[in-house]
């Protein structure tokens, strides 16, 4: 029932939930007061969170409007309220709606996903995750997410210990941390982090990329009992492309309501030949710095999630970070681990029904897939990063 702390018993044994956080959540970041580095800039410049959300008429109505939908105070009450918005047949105010219900009530948040996981799962993440970026600006900025500005290099450590505090994710006062260092230590289990520059197949988005760890740590939450306190998602900003670098052809760089760096963002040839962004590289990069910091201040268990790199950067990075710190793109390993193994699979079915037929004696399975896999011509539709890793893991 609504007022339970136990998940739907479906929704669990669908999802395989090990939600043993029970949904017992505190609203987090109740306030942006003690948060200025980690805003986007152009945010921190407006005066906050408050002042961007009503810095025109328009964008101070649609928020006091999305906000005045949220009146639920069930879960009950909630799906009929977003289901009266899905009514409308499209799926962006539903995810409007959602982002609003987050910040009134996250625990009402999470024990709504969970009672209507088919219905709710498309509407936070894919695929209206992906037109939910592109109006990022246009939508209502909400507290979640930590944003690293390029500007911010050299104090990324300092960025995220801000954020630390303000989400409350403080521990115990005073530690010794993984460097040797002492100072307090804080909770958290799981980061995901982009930069925006090829949001799921829309190119760069800089920014406004923000919506996708947030979405995907909220797919954490529910699909494999994450405890959403003890994640943070992250945008690291290092500029942003003109028209032509996303797939619609967006003014992003121009729009009065872009809230990251202004700035282009910066390439360079890569030792091998390929256009990568330059400032997230090499051991003075942003990424190696903010590994640093990120493992420095939540300790070596922390997993660094990469997600939605454009693949000429996730390749490099990927490899330079993954024997040093927990780390993981969801894209060349886990999507791509994904395929090869519904390619197995199938390969499975057919050679066991050759073997059937053709059996002369025991026949070892794995050498019969390496066979039939030998044997098989793939096509790869586009070289994004998933495409490129499932090929790496076929060859």
């Amino acid at each position: 029932d609504s007022g339970s702390a136990r998940p739907p018993r479906r929704a669990m044994a669908k999802f395989g939930i090990c939600a043993v956080f029970a949904l017992a959540l505190t609203p987090a970041l109740a306030s942006e007061d003690a948060r200025s580095l980690s805003l986007p800039r152009s945010v921190a410049e407006a005066g906050g969170l408050a002042a961007w959300n009503a810095a025109t008429a328009e964008s101070e109505a649609l928020a006091r409007m999305l906000a005045g939908l949220v009146q639920a105070t069930s879960v009950e009450e909630a799906l009929v309220e977003v289901r009266a918005v899905l009514s409308l047949g499209h799926m962006i105010w539903a995810y409007a709606y959602m982002r609003a219900l987050h910040t009134k009530d996250e625990r009402l948040y999470f024990k709504t996903l969970l009672a209507a996981p088919e219905l709710l799962l498309p509407v936070v993440y894919t695929p209206t995750v992906g037109e939910a970026c592109q109006k990022f600006g246009q939508l209502p900025l909400h507290l979640r997410g930590c944003f690293v500005s390029l500007a911010d290099k050299g104090r990324v450590r300092e960025v995220l210990e801000e954020y630390a505090i303000a989400a409350g994710l403080v521990v115990s006062a005073v530690s010794v941390r993984a460097d040797g260092s002492t100072g307090p230590m804080y909770a958290v289990d799981a980061i995901v982090f982009t930069d925006g520059g090829r949001i799921l197949g829309l190119g760069d988005l800089g920014a406004w990329g923000m919506g996708i760890p947030i979405g995907k740590l909220d797919l954490y939450t529910v699909c494999a009992g994450f405890d959403p306190r003890r994640t943070v998602p992250i945008l690291l900003d290092v500029g942003i492309s003109p028209p032509a670098g996303n797939t619609a052809h967006l003014h992003i760089d121009s729009s009065p309501r872009y809230l990251g760096e202004r700035q282009p963002r910066q390439f360079g040839i890569s030792g091998a030949g390929t256009q990568i962004s330059t400032a997230l590289h090499g051991p003075d990069g942003l990424v190696a710095e903010f590994t640093r910091a990120a493992t420095s201040l939540f300790g070596q268990h922390v997993l660094l999630q990469f997600e939605d790199f454009n693949s000429n950067d996730a390749f490099p990075l990927l490899e330079a970070t993954r024997h040093k710190v927990l780390s993981y793109n969801d894209d060349i390993q886990g999507t791509a681990a994904v395929t090869v193994a519904g390619l197995l699979g199938a390969l499975r079915l057919r050679a066991t029904a050759e073997t059937v037929i053709d059996e002369t004696g025991e026949v070892d399975e794995a050498e019969l897939l390496q066979s039939k896999l030998r044997t098989q011509r793939f096509l790869f539709h586009g070289s994004g990063a998933a495409n490129l890793g499932a090929a790496r893991l076929l060859v």
